[in-house]
């Protein structure tokens, strides 16, 4: 596949920072669906729009325009502890961190009672893998965990990833960032075990209301069950408007879960609810 077509669906500044490897995925997927040769695909804007509009539903949805502040933020975080300032002046600037993408905003108002729930359940971690994290990870501080911890955190934006890694640095959090496409299954038997898996609104996400895909979403939470003692799968009970969803409780997923013999417990705020689920 040309590099070159890759990079005109990039051109819009909203996709720029994407895997390549994530796009040239989108439109094999394309190119599948439609049954086009790569000859034809070039110029054919029908083809852009479709990618691009795929590429917003998997990441650029949950953006703010918030992205350019955050260097600046980080650097605010390093001055205040060369300075040894208090704790609470660098959560705040960790704070304004997570007023970047709109699922962080949500969240900030719960995070420490939403972690303080899920470790009452699964206990303290050692060690977490957080897939599809966007910049869930900045959220490290709020779960009151040792630095020590092991944060392994997956996405498929290469700035968010070196910035992921940049924080982890500054902070001196034991946790690494890379790229990751969780429709990969191989990939996702390469991970490593750890004691909780983080699935935030990423469900949805990789597992549209396509019967084939339901599939796919099983086949994901069986290898991933091995890789972890706990996984924590979050959905969305509230859409993009604001406005409340009618059957905020997923049941096709619960009956998976059912049918894969794995137990579950429920932890709701006002826009999410969580399954931290375990093996029976």
């Amino acid at each position: 596949m040309s590099k070159s077509f890759i990079g005109k669906i990039k051109e819009n500044k909203k996709y720029s920072s994407i895997s390549d490897d994530i796009v040239k995925k989108e439109i094999e997927n394309y190119m599948r669906k439609f049954q086009i040769d790569s000859e034809d695909i070039y110029d054919d804007k029908f083809a852009i729009k479709i990618i691009r509009k795929e590429l917003h539903r998997l990441y650029s949805s949950y953006q703010t325009k918030g992205k350019k502040k955050r260097d600046s933020l980080l650097k605010d975080i390093d001055i205040l502890q060369n300075k040894n300032a208090p704790e609470s002046e660098v959560l705040e600037v960790i704070n304004a961190l997570l007023k970047i993408t709109l699922s962080t905003i949500e969240r900030l108002p719960h995070y420490e009672k939403l972690y303080k729930d899920i470790f009452k359940i699964t206990g303290k971690p050692k060690s977490i893998t957080d897939l599809g994290c966007g910049l869930n990870p900045l959220s490290f501080p709020l779960m009151r965990l040792s630095k020590s911890t092991e944060y392994h955190s997956y996405d498929i934006d290469t700035e968010d990833i070196k910035f992921l890694n940049k924080f982890f640095k500054t902070l001196k959090i034991n946790g690494k960032a890379e790229i990751l496409d969780v429709r990969e299954l191989e990939d996702l038997r390469d991970l490593p075990k750890t004691d909780i898996i983080f699935m935030f609104k990423l469900y949805d996400l990789i597992v549209p209301k396509a019967k084939k895909l339901k599939k796919l979403g099983e086949e994901i939470i069986n290898i991933l069950k091995e890789k972890a003692n706990y996984l924590v799968v979050s959905f969305a009970t509230k859409t993009l408007t604001r406005r409340s969803m009618k059957l905020p409780r997923r049941i096709g997923f619960e009956m998976m879960l059912d049918r894969n013999q794995l137990k579950y417990e429920l932890i709701e705020t006002d826009n999410e609810i969580y399954y931290v689920i375990r093996k029976s």
